[in-house]
């Protein structure tokens, strides 16, 4: 009789054993496939999941080097990065994209070791007028134009060196460098035979950028403006790069044309043609702006005065035929390096700089602009 009542009380465990087939789930019965292909599709779920977080994570700029040259066409997004004690409101999206390249860069403030790096944008934000806080504006285009400013005075710099030591090997009169090697001119001087192939193409087109075939007046010509001056014209010819002629054509300076496509002013006089005209870049528009300094007449009086001096203060005294204000504008040129203490600029210098070699052809092709202070 126990015997009886032992199979009894076992019954259900055997039946347990004899179904293999079938798994408890909860209070119900299911089967083993059903659980595991669950706990496979939760556990790849889960692993998306953990993924995607991961991966927002990133950092923005783990893939860049800091010597690479950035530009609109290859644009990356990047949360705005705000410093401590900063008291402006939300930026707009590009320009906060710009101050966090700038600060990422070590741009956002000025180095203190005057070395600054070669970061360099193709346009600015065209949402950069929108922001109220001038410090905030006047920090974004200063610090952005700055080592366009200096990469450009480098290549002049550059040029200068080279025409110096082209000129050291000529043995007789510099005063004209005739092109022409038959010469009824008894003072001619066959300044070609001192010259490898290279370098009198070289000096061909300097003469050709220069408009000059005299050395005396290359090597006054072929020179570098001060980087506050730079600064300071384009911070007002752009408003500080909110004007219209920069958001559409890149025209940091107001440089008008009268041969080319340009943007018409809207308050331009009646009777009168010309238009500011538009770069491809930023970079374009300063080396535009800087050949016009050193290469047209009514410049010659700041050339004259960069012989003497480096004084900025000095030297814009020369530029009154930049605008049709005349002495008043260089007054306000003053104002604008001195209340924002722009000579600091003048001790930076650019590092990694990769200068083209400038013993073939000059690249960039001569124009006939005359300058003028747009309307802004």
């Amino acid at each position: 009789m126990n015997t009886d009542h032992s199979v009894q009380i076992n019954k259900p465990e055997q039946d347990r054993v004899d179904w293999p087939h079938v798994m408890h789930f909860g209070k119900r019965l299911v089967q083993p496939w059903a659980v595991y292909s669950f706990l496979g599709i939760l556990t790849f779920i889960l692993y998306l999941l953990v993924s995607s977080l991961g991966s927002s994570y990133r950092p923005a700029f783990q893939h860049l080097t800091p010597s690479e040259n950035l530009t609109e066409a290859r644009r990356i997004h990047v949360r705005p990065v705000k410093t401590p004690g900063e008291t402006h409101g939300e930026l707009p999206g590009k320009t906060a994209d710009l101050i966090s390249k700038l600060k990422y860069y070590g741009l956002w403030k000025l180095p203190s070791s005057g070395k600054v790096p070669p970061f360099f944008i193709k346009t600015y934000p065209d949402d950069l007028h929108t922001v109220d806080d001038i410090g905030v504006r006047k920090r974004v285009f200063l610090h952005s134009l700055l080592p366009q400013a200096l990469f450009v005075r480098q290549e002049a710099l550059q040029r200068r060196e080279k025409l110096e030591s082209i000129l050291g090997k000529i043995e007789c009169s510099q005063e004209n460098l005739d092109f022409e090697r038959e010469s009824k001119n008894k003072r001619h001087c066959p300044w070609k035979d001192f010259l490898a192939e290279d370098e009198v193409h070289f000096i061909r087109n300097l003469c050709r950028r220069y408009r000059t075939t005299s050395a005396e007046a290359l090597l006054e010509r072929v020179d570098a403006v001060p980087t506050s001056i730079i600064l300071a014209q384009g911070a007002l010819e752009s408003s500080w790069g909110a004007s219209r002629f920069t958001r559409e054509g890149n025209s940091i300076f107001g440089m008008w044309t009268w041969k080319t496509a340009g943007i018409t002013p809207s308050k331009r006089d009646e009777g009168k043609t010309h238009k500011v005209k538009s770069y491809e870049s930023v970079r374009d528009s300063v080396r535009a702006y800087h050949l016009t300094l050193n290469r047209l007449e009514p410049y010659d009086q700041f050339r004259q005065l960069r012989r003497q001096t480096d004084d900025p203060l000095i030297l814009v005294e020369g530029l009154t035929s930049y605008s049709e204000r005349g002495e008043d504008y260089v007054e306000e040129i003053k104002q604008i390096i001195l209340s924002n203490d722009l000579e600091i600029y003048d001790n930076c210098t650019l590092t990694d700089i990769d200068l083209p070699d400038f013993s073939g052809p000059v690249s960039n092709k001569a124009t006939r602009d005359k300058p003028g202070k747009a309307s802004l």
